[in-house]
């Protein structure tokens, strides 16, 4: 028997009917019973649910959980009333940052008046148990028990609490909430939640709840019942701080939890915290040169960052609200399809390419740009050392120098339990979540097998960029590619911002005259297929000052060409000297002849007195392999 406030004594366990379907050969011990007992417990008992008493807890009815948490929460006496109020927070907590956090938290709604279900005998019982809900109903439901419509809650898909039109909700007995971090997995029970929230977190739960108060106030609820649910909200929102700065917002999505909850007050636990726009952490933080490139943001995801940086991972803001918590990995690809005409959100590992290339030489890119490195991280294939390509995307050019990518590079040589390795390590310059910093650096890396299939060999194609200086106003650069016959055994070039690019085959050689604005920053290498499998840095080219200006003249001679500047009315001839940047490490024969035959040579013989020089206009390429040279006819007479 339980004793209550007036002393009065009432029965826990009701009689059975005299025509009772029930029977134990062993009473007091548990045994099998058929699945149909449950019915037979339901039409046996001599019970009109809590009626006048409302306290039962130890009635054998599916009900009883539920029944006992609103025993324990309308009882301020109760000895389990700080341990299941701790419960009871902790799922409403759940609920209102489901979003905020990305709890995988769905609601089913149960309707136990559904003729579907009651030729279920499990749910039949759970109809014909119904507690009797008169003096502790928050709300009511049109020609409906407001029991008989419940939403059960699944966490990763598993059964976890459901909702009660006395208390709100119910978290089940023992129920998983696995990965929720104020769930206690060697109690299986959940705990109050505020240590797990930060302040802004609580601040929003406090308006979340603030909110709930206000719906229940609604609806045609028992006043007594009303009042302790309001006390008992209004408590958990005394141990929450308060930001009377922060605006609340909801949910924008009415089926966020799979469904809509719509019964009575329950719907006010339909629309969860909706998390507010915050800068983001993860964008990478461009370069001075780059500053104001009218690029879209860059953003950078990984689910380890709260790791790396020791932050929980509900203060790493992503876009539009979104965190490192709420954003799962099985989300990334809707969520960057989503964000695509804003920011460009990639994964950690699309910042590098799957294979890395290489060249059989020490320094196999004179022209090129390296990593610096000690000469205990030098890479060696065959006990030789090799140049590699940069095996990075080059979108990172869009927001940082080559200068300051190539700072932010470190190669190694690691042994592994798999064999020898390469670690490419970059150091991006991230937004961050210290607002007092400028940016907060993040290391990611990605392990390479220097195979064979990868090599480029010691044979190399030539590539050249005209003229290897830098000047305000100047806008005149060429780049020169010639494959050396080498064909499926080099490697092909593309000049990323050329603003055009003529290609043309003589014999069994390939050809690429580049024009461009400004001197190339990067180079990009592709196999035959079109494959890219690398990049080639370009270190800024000297800067020179334009003093004066000159008039020149050129006389296209049949056999030979002289080139005549004035200044100050006094002609005299052009001072040749080579201004090319050679890239790459080309058998130097085949390099003078093709420059002089193509492009413009980088020897003028003699030295001191190289006009006339044999004619450097040519007709290569022609007009039916050349485009562009179809199209505007004065161009090989301009770029000669």
């Amino acid at each position: 028997m339980y004793g209550n406030s007036t002393n009065q004594s009432v029965f826990l366990l009701p009689q059975l009917k005299a025509d009772c379907d029930v029977s134990s050969d062993r009473p007091g011990e548990w045994n099998l019973q058929p699945s149909k007992a449950f019915n037979d417990v339901a039409t046996s008992l001599e019970y009109q649910a809590p009626g006048a008493v409302k306290t039962i807890s130890s009635v054998p009815t599916m009900w009883a959980y539920p029944l006992t948490l609103e025993m324990v929460l309308y009882d301020s006496n109760h000895s389990l009333r700080p341990q299941m109020i701790e419960q009871w927070q902790g799922m409403l907590a759940a609920i209102a940052l489901a979003e905020m956090r990305g709890f995988p938290l769905k609601a089913k709604l149960v309707e136990l008046g559904d003729p579907q279900l009651k030729g279920e005998g499990f749910a039949r019982s759970l109809f014909d148990l119904l507690p009797d809900y008169r003096g502790r109903n928050l709300y009511t439901l049109e020609n409906k028990h407001p029991w008989q419509d419940v939403y059960v809650f699944l966490w990763d898909k598993k059964p976890v609490g459901m909702t009660s039109p006395s208390t709100l909700v119910v978290p089940s007995l023992e129920g998983n909430w696995e990965t929720l971090p104020w769930w206690n997995p060697e109690q299986k029970r959940l705990q109050a939640p505020q240590n797990h929230l930060n302040k802004e977190e609580q601040a929003l739960l406090w308006g979340w709840l603030k909110n709930l108060t206000q719906k229940l106030n609604e609806h045609n609820g028992d006043s007594n019942a009303l009042n302790i649910m309001k006390g008992l909200i209004g408590n958990f929102q005394g141990t929450l701080q308060q930001n009377p700065d922060l605006t609340l917002s909801l949910s924008k999505d009415p089926q966020f939890f799979g469904e809509i909850i719509n019964r009575g007050a329950l719907f006010a636990l339909n629309y969860p915290v909706q998390a507010p726009e915050r800068p983001s952490s993860v964008k990478v933080i461009p370069s001075r040169e780059k500053v104001g490139n009218q690029k879209p943001d860059l953003l950078i995801y990984d689910p380890d960052m709260a790791r790396v940086w020791n932050k929980n991972p509900q203060n790493i803001w992503l876009h539009e609200g979104k965190t490192l918590a709420s954003l799962k990995p099985e989300e990334f690809a809707e969520f960057k399809k989503r964000w695509q005409r804003e920011v460009i959100l990639l994964e950690k590992n699309e910042l590098f390419l799957p294979e890395l290339y290489f060249i059989e030489l020490e320094d196999g890119l004179p022209g090129g740009f390296l990593p610096p490195s000690e000469s205990s991280d030098r890479l060696y294939f065959n006990n030789l050392p090799v140049t590699p390509l940069l095996p990075l995307n080059s979108i990172l050019l869009d927001y940082l120098s080559p200068q300051d990518l190539i700072n932010r590079l470190k190669f190694q040589m690691l042994r592994t339990e798999a064999g020898i390795r390469v670690r490419l390590t970059l150091d991006l310059p991230l937004s961050g979540v210290d607002l007092e910093q400028t940016s907060q650096s993040y290391r990611l890396y990605k392990d390479y097998e220097l195979k064979a299939e990868n090599s480029l060999g010691n044979q190399l194609p030539i590539l050249q960029v005209w003229p290897d200086f830098s000047a305000e106003g100047w806008q005149e650069y060429y780049g020169f590619y010639y494959d050396a016959e080498l064909e499926d055994a080099t490697f092909q070039v593309s000049f990323p911002t050329a603003r055009y690019s003529n290609q043309f085959e003589q014999g069994l050689g390939k050809y690429q005259i580049a024009k461009l604005d400004e001197f190339p920053e990067s180079i990009n290498c592709f196999t035959v297929n079109h494959e890219l499998i690398g990049l080639i840095l370009l270190k800024n080219p000297r800067t020179v000052q334009l003093r004066s200006k000159w008039h020149i003249g050129v006389d296209f001679g049949t056999s030979f060409t002289n080139v005549y500047v004035s200044s100050q009315d006094r002609p005299e001839p052009l001072k040749l000297e080579n201004l090319q940047r050679q890239i790459t490490d080309s058998n130097r024969e085949t390099l003078l002849n093709v420059l002089v035959e193509n492009f413009i040579p980088t020897d003028f013989i003699p030295k001191q007195k190289p006009l006339p020089l044999s004619s450097v206009l040519t007709t290569r390429p022609n007009e039916s392999n050349g485009k562009i040279y179809t199209q505007k006819k004065m161009r090989p007479i301009l770029d000669g």
